[in-house]
């Protein structure tokens, strides 16, 4: 199974600290994506002063990136309007266009959020 890491994901990771299913997930799995929508987040965190990283946002996540060979998955035009027309079970536009990257790719989304779940034709693991 291919995976998908959201930003909790993605920063449970750099911490040491992603539980063990979504560990063993990424250990496994062919191919690890990561979403551009993720260093966005955590750049807007980081200013907002509700994250503090050593580096920059763009130097932190290529090294990540680097690190555990994750793979940036690209945003086309299809997928941010499919994630515009998904039902409105989750209102943050990141997680929305995870949605609409993990169904137009078949992939598990690792993540800690409940609501991503809910969407049909997406498989979580955390």
């Amino acid at each position: 199974m291919n995976v998908l890491l959201d930003t909790c994901a993605l920063l449970a990771l750099a911490r040491g600290e992603l539980p063990r299913a979504s560990a063993t997930a990424l250990r496994v799995a062919p191919e690890a994506w990561v979403s551009v929508v993720s260093p966005w987040e955590i750049a807007i965190k980081t200013a907002a002063g509700k994250l503090q990283l050593l580096e920059s946002p763009f130097t932190w996540f290529a090294g990540m990136s680097e690190r555990y060979g994750l793979r940036e998955i690209q945003l086309v035009v299809d997928i941010v309007c499919n994630a515009a027309a998904l039902p409105p079970i989750h209102r943050d536009p990141f997680d929305r266009v995870l949605v609409a990257l993990a169904r137009a790719n078949g992939l598990t989304v690792l993540t800690s959020d409940e609501n991503i779940s809910k969407y049909p034709g997406v498989k979580t693991c955390w």
